[in-house]
């Protein structure tokens, strides 16, 4: 014959443990005499400091490993974007920078025409030709120009040019050129600084969503607590668990103890019984003159018996035939 244990745990309010522990009484004589259910309330259990403090102590580890795991990872996302917005603040600084000096370039380039205008100089004159190669030249010194080295020809005729005086023209419209050429070369280094801004921009972008790490820490915070949960309920079904033990343990002894008891009370009457026997077989050789006397023989009887009894803490009542019927 199977015997199933069915065992459930209660965690919450047990105000309704009567009414609970009612309806499985009910339903155990309804036929299911083969099948023992325990219902126990772990709220109970959480009454006992011990356990309660383990499995508030456990939850607290828990929620403090958890937040820190997003803590962490939120503030990686907030230092990604701070920098983040440095790189758009100097992005936002070299777009000024580079907006200001192209306003100074317009303004030079704009005094050079004034000056070429205010000269009336001749495009097609030896003045206006020598200081395009002036000009040239110059610009080969300047990192913004893209002008490469002067050819041979031009070189030779550079140094013809520097053994004579150069106009005053020339002298003033160079000193705006090599202006704007210093000028070119700020804003040609601060779009450098901007292209290098926006890769930094898009690099950290891309590995932000390439490594989901908030979603990866908020994944790992859930991990956490559920593992937490688990062993909280592991700690509460143990705790039930040893209390239902003990609770066996105490009804066996229990039990034990009854039978003890009982055997001694069989024992008691078997006694009795055994001294009514030898009654009966002595009053069956006892003479005549001898039986007026059987008042007090079942007086001493009863009083023997009775203070068996007594000894063994039973009632009278609970032992069946204990006045011995010596009637014929």
């Amino acid at each position: 014959m199977t015997i199933q244990n069915n065992i459930t745990i209660f965690t919450g309010d047990t105000q309704n443990n009567v009414q609970t522990e009612s309806a499985r009484a009910n339903k155990a004589d309804n036929g299911s005499g083969d099948q023992k259910s325990r219902t126990f309330y772990a709220g109970n259990l959480l009454k006992e400091f011990p356990l309660r403090d383990r499995i508030q102590q456990r939850r607290a580890q828990a929620q403090e490993r958890a937040m820190k795991i997003v803590g962490e990872a939120w503030n990686g996302d907030r230092q990604i974007d701070e920098e983040i917005a440095r790189s758009k603040e100097r992005l936002k600084k070299l777009q000024e920078e580079i907006g200001e000096t192209q306003g100074n370039v317009k303004y030079l380039t704009e005094k050079q025409d004034e000056l070429t205008a205010g000269y009336d100089i001749d495009a097609d004159s030896q003045e206006k030709q020598d200081l395009d190669l002036l000009a040239k030249a110059q610009a080969s010194k300047h990192i913004s120009s893209g002008v490469g080295e002067l050819s041979a020809e031009e070189q030779e005729r550079l140094e013809e040019i520097s053994k004579g005086e150069r106009t005053e023209y020339q002298k003033r419209w160079l000193e705006l050129n090599e202006q704007i050429w210093t000028l070119r070369d700020s804003s040609f280094r601060d779009r450098q600084k901007v292209e290098v801004e926006n890769a930094v921009i898009r690099g950290i972008r891309e590995e932000k969503r390439k490594t989901h790490e908030m979603v990866n820490a908020q994944g790992q915070a859930e991990d956490v607590m559920e593992a937490a949960r688990d062993e909280i309920i592991g700690m509460v079904t143990d705790a039930a668990k040893d209390h239902i033990d003990e609770e066996q343990e105490k009804k066996e002894e229990e039990a034990e103890a009854i039978r003890e008891k009982k055997e001694e009370q069989e024992e008691i009457l078997e006694e009795r019984k055994e001294k009514t026997e030898e009654l009966e077989e002595l009053m069956e050789d006892m003479p005549v003159d001898e039986a007026i006397n059987l008042d007090s023989i079942q007086e001493e009887i009863q009083k023997e018996i009775q203070d068996v009894v007594n000894k063994m803490n039973l009632v009278a009542e609970d032992i069946k035939g204990a006045r011995v019927d010596l009637g014929v």
